[in-house]
């Protein structure tokens, strides 16, 4: 009768035999076992005693194309996207992740290095990658609110704030509110490599953007870019964006925002959730660990108000504009073509060339292409151009003559555009008589050619210049009812009577008598 239970032993005797080249039925003869046990070993298919037993791969496993799956995991596209894609008809992610694997273990990520960090030591910032959805209300439009997420190194406390874009404008304010929430300022401030902080990435050194690097120089903190493409040098704050999104979307999942304001409240109700419970690994709440250790090792705030602002670069064109935010505005036009720095604060634009201000102007929020200039930036023929208004040229003639202002009223009234020149003329004829004549005397002139105009009803500039070159021709000529003389000797030739020389009157003719 054949023996049932296989030892390691006998499993062993079974093996040399095969391998000298034994017949199974020899074997069997010789062992007392069956001749189905010898062929299994031969085949392979029957481990030796004590082998521990590998389960075999799930059905679905046969279905998909492991090679194409590793090499998309090799281009760093996440497993959960895969599975998404090519096995989430067939199976769980959770068996699908330890299924891929048990089958691909040198595919598993690297060991994780433990942080700690000091009190103070450092903040780190990042923007929740999914935005929040709000209702406009005044215009029906689905809009996006950008939540702007901080953590502190040692006690973990959690800050958020919504704004309506990740823009450079948004980036420093919701910095400054994060500082006066924690009430002081850490060391070390770690932000993503994200064009608002970060200008050029580099592992050593890298370029901060001017009006970052302005607010830390104010704050008196040290930014240090996490690593472009290390999330893990900013696990604190990635860890609590996770946490914090999850716990916003499943409690308003229900709810649809209206208003950026809403967001903040609702924000800010459940970070202070989320600081005050206890933390698994600290015993005690993020709150309290801040309040009791790290609130005073922070660096204090600013003293007073700091000129807060954000740079930007723009060149000043041919029309001596720069283009700032959607608007333009002027700068001195012996600068074209250079490259000049901005500084867009809240209530102004101010403009550099090498640490000199140019100008200042007051900001614009319109952000549709509106030019705010001042006239002294520009060249005397642009000066001349904007300067020609009816306004303007109301004030000249005003201050010229009484007459020509109601001139340029009657004018205007009939026609602003048509007569915009024709007053320039009037103003530049009455401005060269006044230069040539003096003022009370081409009053004089430029109210009668005023009157001559109206009498006859053409308002020409010729005929304007024409009535005042008449006027100022007939004030050269000879007064009338002068007596007129002649010179001894020369009885044909006239001149005016002048002191010291003889007058020669002629006798009168007398009649000749008739001949006898």
């Amino acid at each position: 009768m054949a023996r049932r239970i296989l030892t390691v032993d006998r499993y062993a005797e079974i093996r040399r035999r095969l391998c000298e080249g034994r017949s199974v039925r020899e074997i069997a003869r010789a062992l007392g076992c069956s001749r189905r046990l010898i062929r299994e070993i031969r085949a392979g298919l029957k481990p030796a005693p004590g082998t521990p037993r590998t389960p075999g791969d799930p059905l679905w496993m046969a279905q998909l194309d492991w090679p194409a799956i590793v090499h998309d995991l090799g281009l760093g596209h996440p497993l959960k996207f895969l599975w998404a894609e090519k096995a989430q008809h067939l199976t769980t992610y959770s068996n699908f992740w330890k299924q891929f694997y048990r089958k691909f273990p040198e595919c598993r990520s690297a060991a994780v290095t433990a942080r700690e960090f000091a009190p103070a030591e450092r903040v780190e910032v990042d923007y929740a990658g999914d935005p929040l959805e709000w209702l406009d209300l005044k215009t029906g439009e689905i809009r996006k609110a950008w939540v702007f997420v901080a953590a502190l190194g040692f006690s973990q406390l959690l800050f958020a704030w919504a704004g309506e874009d990740m823009k450079s404008c948004n980036w420093l304010a919701s910095h400054r509110r994060m500082f006066a929430y924690y009430g002081g300022v850490p060391h070390v401030t770690v932000p993503d490599c994200l064009k608002q902080g970060v200008f050029k990435c580099h592992l050593y050194d890298p370029d901060l953007n001017p009006g970052y690097a302005q607010l830390a120089t104010d704050y008196a903190t040290a930014v240090v870019p996490a690593r472009a493409g290390h999330p893990k040098d900013k696990a604190i704050v990635e860890g609590l964006v996770k946490i914090l999104m999850r716990y916003v979307r499943f409690r308003y999942r229900r709810h649809r925002f209206t208003s950026l304001s809403e967001i903040n409240r609702v924000l800010a109700e459940c970070i202070e959730h989320i600081n005050d419970r206890q933390h698994s690994r600290f015993g005690v709440s993020r709150r309290e660990r801040f309040e009791a250790v790290e609130k005073a090792a922070l660096k204090p705030l600013p003293m007073g108000d700091v000129d807060y602002g954000q740079w930007k670069e723009a060149t000043l064109h041919a029309d001596c504009y720069v283009h700032v935010d959607g608007d333009y505005y002027s700068a001195p036009h012996i600068h074209r073509h250079k490259r000049l720095r901005i500084k867009l604060t809240e209530n102004q634009v101010e403009i550099f060339l090498q640490m000199e201000r140019l100008a200042i102007h007051p900001r614009s929020r319109h952000r549709n292409g509106k030019r705010i200039r001042i006239d002294a930036h520009f060249p005397p023929a642009s000066q001349a151009y904007y300067e020609a208004t009816p306004q303007k040229l109301l004030s000249q003639s005003r201050f010229i003559h009484p007459e020509l202002h109601r001139l340029f009223v009657e004018l205007f009234n009939t026609d602003v555009y048509g007569n915009i020149r024709r007053c320039q003329g009037f103003v530049r004829r009455c401005t060269k008589e006044i230069n040539l004549s003096g003022h009370e005397l081409a009053s004089e002139r430029i109210a009668a050619a005023i009157e001559s105009m109206r009498r006859y009803q053409r308002f020409r500039v010729p005929y304007f210049q024409a009535l005042l070159d008449q006027a100022r021709k007939q004030a050269l000529k000879p007064q009338s009812g002068r007596e007129i003389v002649r010179r001894p000797g020369n009885p044909m030739l006239r001149y005016t009577d002048l002191p010291g020389v003889a007058t020669a009157v002629p006798s009168p003719p007398t009649q000749e008598s008739p001949d006898p």
